[in-house]
C-alpha cells in the first residue's frame, strides 16, 4: 500500500459485502469479524478501513470458492486464507471458525480445531473485539456481551485474564494499547492481570511491541497510555533503559507528564525523546541509542531522538551560544521538533525563555536569511590556487562561519578571508 494509493474505506466495505454474499451463495456462513465491527459499533462510529471474515468454510473450500489465483494461503496452517483485492480495497483475511490449542511459544497456538461461531468468538482477546456482524442481514452477533462493553467504555478479556495473556503474552500491552486509543477503562479483573503478568512481555518480540507502543504514544490519548504503562509495570519492558520511579507521585515522573502535556502536538519519536530525557537523565547517547536499538527502531528513528536528546539543552541556551553553532542546529530536520521540547521543557522547569526565542525568531526567517547559500565551495578554493587537503573544510567552515555573523558578505571578500586562514592554518602545522 502506497500513500498515494490509500484504502478507500467504502470500497474496502463493499469488497467485504461481496466476498460474504459470494460465500453465503456457496452454503456457508460468514460475517465480519473483530476490529471492524468494534469500529462500526462505537458511539460515534469509526469507518474501518479494513475488513476480516470468520466462516464455517474450511480453508480449502474457501479457496474453491474464489480460486486459488485470487488468495494467499501463508495463514493457512491457522485456518485463514488471504483474498486478494484491489490498492483501494485492501486485502480480506478469511478464518474459518477455530478453536486454539496450546500457546507454546507465547503467540500461535500450537494447533487450530475448527468449530463454531460461539466457539470462535470464546477464543478472542477482548469482548470489544469478539463480536460477529452479518453485513446481509444487519445483524450484531454477540456472544461476549462485547456491546454492553462498547458503550459501558470498558476494556474487557473473553473469560479468563489470565488464559487470554498467557496464550498471547501481547494481549498484555494491547489492553494498555485499546484502552488509550479508545479512551475506555480497564475492568479491574483485566487490569489486575496485566499487573500481575506484565513481566511476560519479555517472551515477546520486539517488533511487535514497538508496533503497540508507537499506537499509545501516537494517540491523542497518550497521557493516559503513559500513566497505565507505569501503574501496571508494563514500561519497563515496553522501554527499556530507563530509571522508574517508585510511584505516579514522583516528580520525575510529574515532570514527564506535565511536559508532554505542554507539546503542541504528540508525536511518537518526540514522546521517547522526552521519555528518555526525563526517566534516564543519566544516561549518555551511547545508552540511548542502545536502548533504542533493543527495541529494534529503525536507524533513522533513533538519530532522530538521539538528536532531540542531545540538542534540548543548546535551545535552551541558544541566546549564549555564537551565532553558527545554533545556525547549524536551526537548519537541521528535527530543529521544529526539538525547540517543541526544548520549550515546554524550560517552561516546566521556569527556565529562562531568552534562548527559545532567539530560536524562534530565526526560524520565523525566509529560508534565505536563516540559510544563505555559502560564499564559497572546494572548487572555488581549487580555483584560488588553493592546495586540496585536511584544511579545506577548516578554511570552509571559518568563512562560512563569517559569513553568518556578517563579517564576510560578498564572494571576493570571502575569497581573501579564505586565503588568510588556509595560511595560518598552514602556518600552524609547519
Amino acid at each position: 500500500m502506497t500513500e498515494s494509493s490509500p484504502i478507500v474505506a467504502e470500497k474496502a466495505r463493499l469488497f467485504a459485502v461481496k466476498t460474504v454474499r459470494k460465500l453465503r451463495k456457496a452454503g456457508f456462513i460468514a460475517y465480519f469479524a473483530g476490529g471492524c465491527v468494534r469500529d462500526q459499533e462505537m458511539r460515534p462510529p469509526q469507518e474501518p478501513h479494513d475488513y476480516d471474515i470468520a466462516t464455517n468454510a474450511l480453508p480449502d473450500q474457501i479457496q474453491e470458492v474464489f480460486t486459488k489465483g485470487k488468495t494467499l494461503v501463508i495463514g493457512v496452517a491457522f485456518g485463514v486464507i488471504t483474498l486478494i483485492g484491489t490498492k483501494a480495497t485492501g486485502n480480506i483475511e478469511i478464518a474459518t471458525f477455530r478453536e486454539d490449542a496450546a500457546y507454546s511459544d507465547g503467540r500461535h497456538p500450537d494447533g487450530v480445531s475448527f468449530c463454531n461461531a460461539e466457539q470462535d468468538a470464546l477464543r478472542r482477546d477482548f469482548t470489544i473485539n469478539g463480536m460477529f456482524y452479518d453485513p446481509i442481514d444487519e445483524q450484531v452477533i454477540d456472544f461476549v456481551n462485547g456491546r454492553a462493553d462498547i458503550v459501558a467504555k470498558i476494556i474487557r478479556a473473553i473469560g479468563i485474564p489470565a488464559e487470554r495473556f498467557n496464550e498471547d503474552k501481547l494481549r498484555i500491552l494491547r489492553a494498555i494499547r485499546f484502552a488509550t486509543t479508545l479512551q475506555f477503562t480497564i475492568h479491574t479483573e483485566t487490569l489486575a492481570a496485566v499487573n500481575q503478568f506484565a513481566e511476560n512481555l519479555q517472551q515477546v518480540s520486539r517488533e511487535r511491541i514497538l508496533v503497540e507502543l508507537k499506537q499509545i504514544l501516537d494517540s491523542n490519548n497518550y497521557q493516559r497510555g503513559l500513566e497505565l504503562l507505569l501503574d501496571t509495570g508494563v514500561l519497563a519492558y515496553a522501554v527499556p533503559g530507563l530509571t522508574l520511579p517508585e510511584s505516579n507521585q514522583a516528580v520525575n515522573w510529574q515532570s514527564l507528564l506535565a511536559i508532554t502535556a505542554a507539546m503542541p502536538a504528540n508525536d511518537f519519536l518526540s514522546a521517547l525523546a522526552l521519555i528518555f530525557k526525563t526517566l534516564a537523565p543519566d544516561a549518555v547517547l551511547f545508552d540511548v541509542r542502545s536502548s533504542l536499538k533493543q527495541m529494534k527502531m529503525s536507524n533513522d528513528d533513533i538519530s532522530e531522538i538521539c538528536w532531540m536528546v542531545d540538542h534540548v539543552e543548546q535551545f535552551i541556551n541558544a541566546d549564549s551560544v555564537a551565532w553558527p553553532q545554533i545556525q547549524r542546529l536551526l537548519i537541521n530536520s528535527n530543529a521544529a521538533k526539538t525547540l517543541a521540547i526544548a520549550t515546554a521543557w524550560s517552561s516546566h522547569h521556569q527556565q529562562s525563555r531568552a534562548g527559545i526565542e532567539f530560536c524562534q525568531q530565526k526560524l520565523d526567517l525566509p529560508c534565505g536569511q536563516l540559510n544563505p547559500a555559502p560564499l564559497l565551495d572546494g572548487k572555488d578554493l581549487q580555483e584560488m590556487g588553493l592546495q586540496p587537503g585536511p584544511l579545506f573544510s577548516k578554511v570552509l567552515t571559518a568563512v562560512r562561519d563569517a559569513q553568518l555573523m556578517g563579517e564576510t558578505t560578498t564572494k571576493s571578500a570571502a575569497a581573501v578571508f579564505a586565503q588568510e586562514v588556509f595560511q595560518q592554518l598552514s602556518n600552524s602545522l609547519e
